[in-house]
């Protein structure tokens, strides 16, 4: 019996990991409005019915991919920010890693792009706490560090400075389009993406350090 209940749920978190993952896709594609149920569950190659079973209606079951993308990045951050390295380092590293990550999800870049579209109306009612408060934390507490150790000045706005680094390593992706067409070349190849790197890692230091 054991063995059988251990089993059925294994089947269950598999179902539900199916799901976010077909619905992570057509989300990013269309958008909560633009996305019907039915091509999520062929997506995931699943019964509707189950669907509804795990998460209820199409706008709970966005709200759950939104937590899930959002988590995959704080763990990132997460893990990165607790190493025991030195303050420039670890900007050097959440840099590469913001730009690393978004480059590997587009689909995060898309449902950012989407949610914003629509004023932020279902992130609204999510609690983030958990989820980003722990890794703005940690990013603040390297600023601080720094601040302390006589690196970085001491005047720098850590929740500005942040939020700079977040924006410039969002936009970067989120634009990739019409700014490759405008500069006549794409920006998303592993060349330009590592030359972007490097220049805003530059630019962010000579604003952090003394």
């Amino acid at each position: 019996m054991k063995k059988k209940a251990n089993k059925r749920e294994r089947n269950s978190q598999k179902s539900r990991e199916d799901i976010l993952r077909a619905a992570e896709i057509k989300f990013a594609e269309k958008g909560i409005y633009g996305t019907r149920v039915d091509d999520i569950a062929k997506e995931a190659n699943i019964n509707k019915r189950m669907l509804y079973e795990y998460f209820g209606n199409k706008e709970d079951l966005y709200r759950a991919v939104l937590v899930e993308v959002y988590s995959r990045l704080s763990k990132e951050e997460m893990t990165l920010l607790s190493e025991d390295i030195d303050c420039i380092e670890a900007v050097k590293k959440i840099i590469k890693l913001y730009f690393d990550f978004l480059k590997s999800n587009p689909t995060y870049v898309n449902l950012i792009l989407w949610e914003n579209l629509n004023k932020g109306k279902y992130i609204e009612d999510i609690d983030f706490s958990n989820i980003k408060d722990p890794a703005f934390a940690l990013f603040s507490e390297v600023i601080n560090r720094g601040k302390k150790e006589g690196i970085f000045r001491k005047e720098v706005d850590n929740e500005q400075a942040i939020l700079s680094l977040l924006t410039y390593s969002f936009s970067y992706f989120s634009n990739r389009y019409t700014l490759s067409k405008l500069l006549g070349k794409r920006i998303d190849t592993e060349e330009s993406i590592k030359k972007r790197i490097e220049t805003v890692t530059e630019m962010f230091l000579r604003y952090l350090c003394v």
